[in-house]
C-alpha cells in the first residue's frame, strides 16, 4: 500500500505557497494589490498555465529562499493527525509520500519542522543560477496531462500501481481529481470532496489525518 498526499490546504493546515506570497510579495506603486493575485486570476481565467502563474508569483518576492524557508517553519504547520499518520506509516512498512504542483523548498521545511524529511516529495524542484535567478524543473510530466508543464500526479500514481501497490489518494483541489479518479480509495476535502461525492467514487472526508490512520488500522485488523 502507498498513501499519495497532496501538499498545500491537505497535508499542510492551509496554503503554504499563498502564506509565502502574502509575507513577501513586492508592491507595486501602480496596483492596489500585489501582483501574484494578477497572475492567480490570470491562471483562473486560463489565460497562463499553473506553472506560469507560480513561476512569475515567486518571481516577485523580497525575501530570499533561506528567508522563506524560516518563515515557513515560524508560520506554517501540518493538519491535525499528519505526524501521527506519518509514524504509523514507518512502523507498519507503508510508503507515505507527498505529490504536488508546489515547490520543493517549502515543502521540506515544513517537513523538517516536524523531523519527517525521510518522506519522499514528488514537487517542483528549484534551484538558484549562478545570477541569483530562480530555476524551475518539472521532472513528472505527462505529455497529455492537463496540468502540463506543472507535475503530473496520474503518471506517479500510475508508476505506484504498475510497481504492484494499492494506492490511498489525499487530496483538496481540481488537480487532484484526475488521481482521485484512478485510486483505490480516496480520502478528501473541498472540491475533490465534491467531486467524490459527484463521480460516486469510494471516499471519506478528510477532517483530519486521524480519519486515514483510522481506515489504515481498519484495513490492518480486516486483513489480519
Amino acid at each position: 500500500m502507498v498513501i499519495l498526499c497532496d501538499f498545500d490546504d491537505t497535508a499542510a493546515d492551509g496554503n503554504v505557497a499563498t502564506l509565502l506570497l502574502e509575507a513577501f510579495s513586492k508592491q507595486l506603486l501602480t496596483t492596489i494589490q500585489p501582483q501574484w493575485r494578477d497572475f492567480r486570476q490570470q491562471y483562473v481565467d486560463a489565460e497562463i498555465s499553473l506553472a506560469e502563474y507560480q513561476e512569475r508569483a515567486f518571481s516577485g518576492l523580497s525575501a530570499t529562499r533561506a528567508e522563506q524557508f524560516a518563515y515557513v517553519q515560524a508560520n506554517a504547520k501540518l493538519r491535525h493527525g499528519f505526524p501521527a499518520l506519518a509514524s504509523y506509516c514507518l512502523t507498519n512498512d507503508i510508503e507515505l509520500a507527498i505529490v504536488s504542483h508546489g515547490l520543493d523548498y517549502y515543502i521540506e521545511a515544513l517537513l523538517e519542522k516536524e523531523h519527517l524529511d525521510h518522506i519522499p516529495i514528488f514537487s517542483v524542484e528549484t534551484a538558484m543560477s549562478p545570477a541569483g535567478e530562480a530555476t524551475y524543473s518539472y521532472r513528472y510530466t505527462r505529455e497529455e496531462c492537463p496540468w502540463q508543464p506543472g507535475n503530473c500526479k496520474c503518471s506517479l500514481l500510475d508508476g505506484y500501481r504498475a510497481r504492484g501497490h494499492k494506492v490511498i489518494y489525499a487530496g483538496d483541489g481540481i488537480a487532484d481529481t484526475c488521481p482521485g479518479r484512478k485510486a483505490d480509495f480516496v480520502f478528501a476535502r473541498d472540491r475533490l470532496l465534491r467531486f467524490c461525492q459527484a463521480e460516486g467514487i469510494p471516499h471519506r472526508e478528510l477532517t483530519d489525518f486521524i480519519v486515514l490512520l483510522d481506515y489504515l488500522k481498519e484495513q490492518g485488523k480486516e486483513g489480519s
